[in-house]
């Protein structure tokens, strides 16, 4: 069974190298991200989740991170002065924030947050089947559970950076610890 939760988030960034020069500069989207779980296993209420508590187990933070904030590569020019830009709302990480590492990376930490979370509504073998990243209307990528050996870079959740005031709004404040120690140890590929 397949279950789907939808997060929305109006965030900007900038795609280092891009083929379109106006990607190169700092700019927005209004992005979905659609987080697709399964289990053969239903829970006891006949669900695979209960909405409610995919968000509460942490996702839900880790999503609303990116509303109204920066996301930069940590190789951009403008890192020095992301506290310029947004000093209150801003993420750094490892790779070049595009639509496909956004899904790739995306994937990996719901998966993490799944699997060190608490079972809030009784999930039996609930994994994350695929995620898709809308950055536009028309574009859009899809990063699924066959794409776990892809040669995309990798995700390096550990070098990740949540600015001071995306941590202060967390509900859920042990979904970050979980994930990261998770994401250390793992042998999955895209969470070296």
């Amino acid at each position: 069974m397949l279950i789907r939760k939808l997060f929305r988030a109006e965030m900007a960034h900038a795609t280092v190298g891009a083929y379109t020069k106006r990607c190169h500069h700092l700019h927005g989207h209004s992005y979905k991200f659609e987080l697709f779980l399964k289990s053969t296993q239903p829970n006891s209420a006949m669900m695979v989740s209960d909405f409610r508590a995919v968000k509460d187990i942490g996702i839900n933070d880790f999503f609303d991170s990116f509303d109204h904030a920066v996301m930069l590569w940590d190789k951009d020019i403008r890192l020095p002065i992301i506290n310029q830009i947004n000093p209150d709302r801003h993420i750094i990480v490892p790779f070049n924030p595009t639509a496909e590492m956004m899904a790739k990376a995306f994937f990996s930490v719901c998966q993490s947050i799944l699997e060190t979370g608490s079972k809030l509504s009784g999930e039996q073998d609930v994994s994350v089947a695929q995620m898709i990243v809308h950055e536009t209307e028309t574009g859009y990528a899809i990063f699924r559970d066959v794409d776990q050996s892809d040669q995309f870079p990798p995700v390096q959740f550990d070098r990740w950076k949540f600015s001071d005031g995306i941590k202060s709004e967390w509900k859920n404040k042990d979904w970050y610890e979980k994930a990261l120690r998770s994401l250390k140890t793992s042998s999955f590929p895209s969470r070296s």
